[in-house]
């Protein structure tokens, strides 16, 4: 890759910002620069809305749970910050300890990752000042480490506790795929002690799962995020006395929804309620235009990823114009279909317009699919982990992405093929693939080749353009500019990157 091509990459992913800075020594992408989720992810539901009849059941569940062992380690892990989600990783991974003096390597990664993730929430939480639970429901927060007064004054709408423990357990998840179900399960909880010790609404931690996934996802555009998983492996595995060259992927299938996922909501659950509700809610949208296109999507092939996301980034993906964009979508799609079909006659639930007796709004596709588990969603599965991937090749329009994928979920609740929770625990489930995507250097020769060939398209710049070669070896800084003796970091020396020390 020339030059100004790698140039033309770090423009798009917002390293030449004016006044930007992506990343610096506590985070991999600064604030301003990560997607936004009050562009891409729906406002918290109000209590006049269905969506709300979740988190009154979640908030009901929250109740059994005060008095068990569950609680009790949901009100420790109250407690924020990289020494907390430390000692959580510690005992996944199993190490006596993660800190900057014993393991510096890995506690770099989790310590970014989790600020990363964190600092994902502080647009909609001030956007949207959602009330917490306690607030709503004049209670108190159980926490050990809540500070109620703080809690008042910071947004409940996304969880960044959550937000914090997925971004870092996808990270982990990324760094040794052979532990990657229990990390993320671990991950997870994290996330959904939050609704334990009344402190979010469900739907707080869902969105905070997926602000941590889009901005792990923006992380990836970031040398030092890729440098920091290398770095953070190589220590893991010397640590365990592992030889140099260990590969932790190389028996690591994909990731297995049905260890780190709750199960499906079953009908004698509350939440179930809540689903009917949605479903009924969702319904009347099959005789609008929302209800055209959420019908129209339900075609599950590459050309519709081509499609939609061609049209989040306002370019024509085809097999003639865009290969390597092509050849990207459609590995993806394989995977996340790998994904999706190996759990589903593990977790099976009957479909709604099954369970319901009713007909769906794709009368076709209702004879192949009725006995089929409606969870997970394979739809939402493949949106969401295209949307994440498509993201990181174009993240000058991550937020429309992401809107995209999202909505191409959304879809299956409003066709009738899916519930709600069936949906949003897919995209948990796409997240975690993604994950696993990343540790695989084919997929991730896959992935340059297709943001080349997005910025040469969108910049003009062709990928192999020949450009005038110096007779001597010059060093570059990763934003082009010619080192020095005094550089240090990641340069590029006769067009390959290395890191100079």
């Amino acid at each position: 890759m020339n030059l100004r091509m790698l140039t033309a990459i770090l423009t798009i992913c917002g390293a030449m910002n004016i006044g930007a800075q992506t990343s610096n020594d506590t985070i991999y992408v600064v604030e301003d620069l990560l997607p936004n989720a009050v562009h891409f992810l729906p406002a918290p539901p109000d209590s006049s809305s269905a969506a709300f009849l979740d988190d009154l059941a979640q908030w009901q569940w929250s109740k059994t749970m005060a008095s068990t062992d569950r609680g009790a380690r949901a009100s420790l892990e109250s407690r924020i910050g990289p020494a907390a989600m430390a000692s959580v990783m510690a005992q996944v991974l199993e190490l006596d300890t993660i800190n900057a003096e014993q393991t510096p390597a890995i506690f770099q990664l989790l310590a970014k990752s989790l600020v990363t993730g964190a600092t994902s929430t502080k647009k909609p939480k001030l956007e949207y000042k959602r009330k917490r639970p306690f607030m709503v429901m004049n209670e108190t927060p159980w926490g050990q480490y809540d500070d109620m007064e703080k809690m008042i004054e910071n947004g409940s709408y996304p969880s960044s506790h959550t937000a914090s423990g997925w971004a870092t357990a996808l990270a982990f998840a990324e760094m040794w795929p052979a532990l990657q179900d229990t990390i993320l399960r671990r991950g997870f909880e994290y996330g959904e002690n939050r609704i334990i010790v009344n402190a979010h609404w469900q739907s707080d931690v869902t969105a905070g799962y997926l602000c941590a996934a889009a901005a792990i996802a923006r992380a990836h555009c970031e040398p030092a995020f890729e440098q920091d998983i290398s770095a953070a492996r190589a220590e893991y595995a010397r640590l365990k006395g592992l030889p140099l060259d260990y590969d932790p992927a190389a028996d690591a299938d994909v990731p297995h929804g049905e260890r780190f996922l709750n199960n499906p909501v079953d009908t004698a659950s509350a939440r179930f309620m809540a689903d009917i509700a949605l479903y009924w809610n969702n319904k009347p949208l099959r005789s609008t235009e929302r209800g055209d296109t959420a019908s129209t999507e339900a075609e599950y092939s590459v050309a519709m990823m081509q499609k939609v996301m061609g049209e989040a980034i306002g370019i024509t993906i085809s097999d003639e114009k865009t290969p390597a964009i092509t050849r990207l979508l459609s590995h993806v799609l394989d995977k996340a279909s790998e994904t999706a079909d190996r759990l589903k006659p593990i977790r099976f639930r009957k479909r709604p317009f099954v369970q319901l007796g009713e007909p769906s709004a794709v009368a076709g596709d209702e004879e192949k699919e009725r006995g089929k588990s409606s969870f997970p969603s394979g739809h939402t599965n493949l949106g969401w982990t295209e949307a994440l991937v498509m993201a990181e090749v174009a993240p000058d329009h991550q937020d429309e992405i992401l809107r995209r994928g999202y909505e191409y979920g959304h879809n299956r609740l409003i066709v009738g093929y899916h519930w709600y929770t069936d949906i949003e625990a897919t995209r948990m489930l796409a997240s975690a693939l993604v994950a696993r995507l990343h540790a695989d250097p084919a997929f991730r020769e896959m992935l340059a080749a297709a943001r080349a060939e997005y910025v040469s398209i969108t910049t003009g710049i062709a990928p192999e353009s020949r450009v005038a070669k110096p007779s001597a070896i010059r060093t570059y800084r990763i934003d082009g500019i010619p080192a020095t003796s005094n550089t240090h970091g990641i340069v590029i020396e006769n067009q390959q990157k290395m890191v100079k020390r």
